[in-house]
């Protein structure tokens, strides 16, 4: 059974700002202070409500940023899932270049092993939940890697669906690759780029990666 903390972070909490506030969400997540309070905070924010005994540790949590067919792509590692409707990526998927895209390194979210840099200490100014007027931005595509039962036929890893949030329509497209293996993510990325195709009106065809 998925547990309620990490499920509302990558399947409520998350997409619906996403799709909410694109542009601002954008923003802050190509920078890596604000990236980090952005995130920490909603992690916090899915544990509400929970017992002590439920809530899990944002250790884990990873943001890098790639060019998927020519689509800038933020993606996220989750901490690792423990059962069936957890997710071990997320993928936010812009439509659009930026002019500006700055070039930034992995940002590890955790804050574990950063002693008295507790996620309550970080404040995004009105919050995550105060409304934006971003209707002018194209929404982005909201893609995860999700833990799944079954067999990975021949390969080392436990099994995955590439899943799609859309509104409220929840969307498998395919199994995914393998999770727990090195090249997990890249794969993803690669399945990502299978499903989205090229760039309509030109751009990049494939894959390729400009920051990890």
């Amino acid at each position: 059974m998925a547990r309620p903390h990490p499920q509302r972070f990558a399947y409520i909490l998350l997409p619906q700002l996403v799709a909410r506030r694109p542009a601002a969400v954008r923003r802050e997540l190509s920078d890596p202070l604000l990236a980090r309070e952005l995130l920490l905070y909603l992690w916090d924010k899915a544990a509400e409500s929970q017992p002590p005994r439920e809530r899990a540790s944002p250790r884990g949590l990873h943001l890098s940023w790639h060019l998927v067919a020519g689509r800038p792509t933020a993606l996220l590692q989750l901490p690792t899932p423990q059962a069936t409707g957890e997710a071990h990526l997320v993928a936010v998927v812009y439509q659009q270049l930026e002019a500006e895209t700055g070039d930034y390194a992995p940002l590890p979210i955790d804050d574990e092993e950063d002693e008295g840099a507790g996620a309550d200490e970080f404040s995004l100014g009105g919050g995550p939940d105060d409304d934006e007027n971003d209707d002018n931005d194209e929404r982005p595509r909201y893609f995860l890697l999700e833990a799944t039962l079954g067999r990975t036929p021949d390969e080392a890893g436990t099994p995955t669906v590439l899943g799609e949030l859309r509104g409220e329509h929840h969307r498998h497209h395919a199994p995914g690759p393998p999770a727990g293996r090195p090249d997990t993510a890249g794969r993803f990325l690669q399945a990502l780029a299978d499903v989205l195709g090229p760039l309509p009106g030109g751009g990049v065809p494939f894959m390729r990666v400009v920051r990890e």
